[in-house]
């Protein structure tokens, strides 16, 4: 307790900034790990990321200041590489620096690649080049001069690769070469729950010099012996799941090879055995081979998928869908299929385990197979009965106005019958409102409508000024499979609600997803409501925003005038521009 009585808070210990950390250490005499700068140097490198760090007012100010920087660095290149801060502020600064900078910098490292390539430091300083020399290569008027040096690097680890493959920078060194080639983000942009599917690959325009770099990478790599034992450890496998993405985009041919070797020698039960949930196929009984897997299943042809689905998923999906460890396989099985056949029979297999599903917490599963349902357009009916079968909501009829409510809480109908609850303040399910919102967006979702317009209007209310449940009102108005007439009676189911929408910050998301789709008729009934003693919600952070949006004052002011201007449009904010200057 604290001395005023009052629980403490469980603050999450804010982490600090590595420049917080540079300074602390700096005041110590301490002048960061590696190769050893002199105070000054260190100090004046303090300095420089906290200017960087406060911005520029122009692009060009930004690049004299980088390029100032570098002049410091003349013959210092390497010192100030192998340094801890050194080398952040150089990696930070290199894709503003000169092309006289960036030739001083190459030809300070192609001096000394060997030990370089596995230095702690240096190799963040070598990947910022690699990306950087790739981009000026097919952009830049020296582009020679970056080509030279990113072909010659690229051999010389390729080379030593038996060398480096082993080693932490070394090893990320040479997937540097991958990233920067092939154009793979090193960190993907994580997709909305509702939109992990397969993304479409773009064929890049790659000169056919850089495609044969990841070619021979590729090619001497099949030719190991100890092929088989990469997956089995986290660096190894990450080059391979690397490699794989970059053979994605130049050369599927050799990538399916690849696919196929793995799945015979590293992901396939060598015999048939009888599953458990100790006794997995190889590919799920180690972290870096399951990883190696889920990339697998991303980059694979129909073809090599169905083979990888058939050897390792087939006939055991509901085991490893319930096991801690391997059900964000099967979300990416579900994620990556293409064919509406073969998905239906990874269904059939999930058929009468929802509930089982959902016990054990791997609600994942059932949202990634929901998503799957969309895009094949395949089992959506049995998708939703299912729901309401393993939530306890299917029979009898009348439980099936509960269905929302046990959704969003992802809790059977025993545990939300009876209770009064504000919806607005719960903590809903996240996967729940997700499969909510996917139900609305399939072909035939009146069973999902009629069971949300039989709801209290103050449950309903509170649903749709959750912070995850506002969202449900998006899915409603917008999706092409709810008509008109059923928009129109969620408009009159929450006739009496409105204030209370437009006063909450995720109630006004509501009202205003509502507003937008609600014809004249609509609007001036929500007008009407919105009019009488609107001084509490009027006046509330949010409600002064749809206040504004839907121009009370003016309603006040003159009720035909605005009425006019909404039957002239539907978009009053520009029609009643005229009134508003009255």
């Amino acid at each position: 307790m604290s001395e005023e009585g009052k629980p403490a808070r469980n603050k999450r210990k804010r982490k600090k900034t590595f420049l917080t950390n540079a300074r602390k250490y700096g005041k110590r005499g301490y002048f960061g790990r590696g190769t050893k700068l002199d105070e000054d140097t260190y100090q004046y490198f303090v300095r420089i990321m906290e200017a960087y760090k406060e911005g520029f007012p122009t692009e060009e100010e930004k690049i004299t200041f980088a390029n100032n920087v570098f002049e410091q660095t003349d013959n210092q290149e390497i010192t100030c590489s192998c340094n801890q801060f050194g080398c952040r502020v150089i990696e930070t600064l290199l894709p503003f620096a000169n092309d006289s900078t960036m030739e001083r910098f190459i030809a300070a490292f192609a001096d000394d690649l060997r030990p370089l390539c596995c230095d702690r430091f240096a190799t963040h300083v070598i990947e910022a080049l690699i990306r950087e020399s790739t981009k000026r290569s097919l952009t830049g008027e020296k582009n020679e001069i970056y080509s030279t040096f990113l072909i010659k690097i690229s051999r010389f680890l390729l080379n030593n690769m038996e060398d480096y493959m082993w080693d932490t920078y070394g090893n990320h060194t040479m997937r540097s070469v991958f990233y920067s080639i092939a154009d793979i983000p090193k960190e993907e942009k994580k997709l909305h729950a509702k939109e992990n599917v397969k993304q479409e690959i773009t064929e890049l325009d790659i000169p056919d010099n850089y495609k044969e770099i990841i070619k021979d990478y590729a090619e001497r790599l099949l030719s190991w012996p100890q092929f088989a034992e990469l997956p089995m450890a986290e660096l190894t496998s990450g080059f391979l799941q690397v490699l794989m993405k970059a053979l994605q985009k130049v050369d599927t041919k050799l990538l399916s090879s690849y696919v196929k070797r793995l799945n015979n020698e590293c992901f396939a039960p060598k015999s048939d055995v009888e599953y458990d949930e100790n006794h997995f196929p190889p590919a799920f009984m180690s972290t870096p081979n399951l990883m190696l897997l889920e990339t697998a299943l991303q980059v694979s042809k129909p073809k090599y998928f169905t083979q990888i689905y058939a050897k390792c998923f087939k006939n055991i999906l509901v085991k490893i869908a319930c096991s801690k460890s391997t059900n964000f396989a099967v979300q990416k099985l579900f994620n990556y299929a293409t064919d509406k056949t073969e998905f239906e029979e990874m269904f059939d297999e999930l058929n009468d385990n929802f509930k089982k599903i959902i016990e054990v917490g791997h609600t994942g599963v059932l949202l990634s197979l929901g998503q799957a349902c969309k895009r094949l357009g395949a089992k959506q009916g049995s998708y939703m009965q299912n729901l309401m079968k393993a939530l306890d909501c299917f029979e009898p009829q009348e439980r099936q106005n509960k269905f929302i409510l046990c959704l969003c809480k992802l809790q059977p109908f025993n545990d939300i019958a009876g209770k009064k609850l504000d919806y607005e303040k719960e903590k809903l399910n996240l996967h729940g409102t997700l499969m909510l919102q996917l139900l609305l967006e399939f072909n035939k979702p009146i069973k999902l409508v009629n069971a949300l317009l039989s709801m209290d209007p103050y449950e309903l209310k509170s649903v749709l000024s959750n912070t995850m449940g506002s969202h449900i009102t998006d899915s409603y108005v917008s999706s092409q499979y709810v008509g008109e007439k059923s928009r129109e009676r969620l408009l009159r189911a929450l006739k009496g609600t409105y204030q209370e929408l437009a006063a909450t910050k995720y109630g006004s998301r509501s009202f205003d997803a509502l507003w937008n789709v609600a014809g004249e008729k609509f609007k001036m009934s929500i007008m009407e409501e919105l009019g009488h003693r609107e001084g509490s919600w009027a006046h509330t952070e949010f409600g002064k925003i749809i206040a504004n949006k839907v121009h009370l004052h003016v309603y006040k002011k003159n009720k035909e005038d605005w009425k006019n201007a909404i039957n002239k449009n539907n978009k009053p904010k520009n029609l009643l521009e005229d009134v508003l200057g009255a």
